[in-house]
C-alpha cells in the first residue's frame, strides 16, 4: 500500500511540473558584447533554479542562447540583452 500512495504521489508531482511548464516557450537571445556576458550568468543562474531549461549556447559573436521558458522570464531576458546590446 505505500508503494501505491507513493506513486501516486509521484505522479501528481510529474504533472503539476508539466502543467506549469506547459505555456513555456522556445527562443533564441543575444548575448551581451562584453565579457563576462551578463546574458548567458543570467541564463546560467535561471538553469540553476530550474526557470530555464534546454539551454544551447551558439558560439558566434555575441552569443546566441537558445532556451526553454515562461513568457515573463523570456521577456526578462530579452530586455537584459537589449541594455547590454543598444546598437542592434
Amino acid at each position: 500500500m505505500k508503494k501505491f500512495l507513493s506513486l501516486i504521489v509521484l505522479l501528481c508531482a510529474c504533472t503539476t511540473v508539466e502543467n506549469n511548464e506547459s505555456d513555456w516557450q522556445r527562443v533564441m537571445i543575444r548575448g551581451a558584447k562584453m565579457t563576462p556576458d551578463p546574458v548567458l550568468q543570467e541564463v546560467q543562474r535561471l538553469e540553476q533554479s530550474g526557470r530555464v531549461k534546454n539551454v544551447v549556447v551558439l558560439e558566434s559573436y555575441p552569443l546566441q542562447i537558445w532556451l526553454s521558458a515562461d513568457p515573463e522570464t523570456i521577456k526578462k531576458l530579452q530586455a537584459l540583452s537589449d541594455k547590454n546590446n543598444p546598437a542592434r
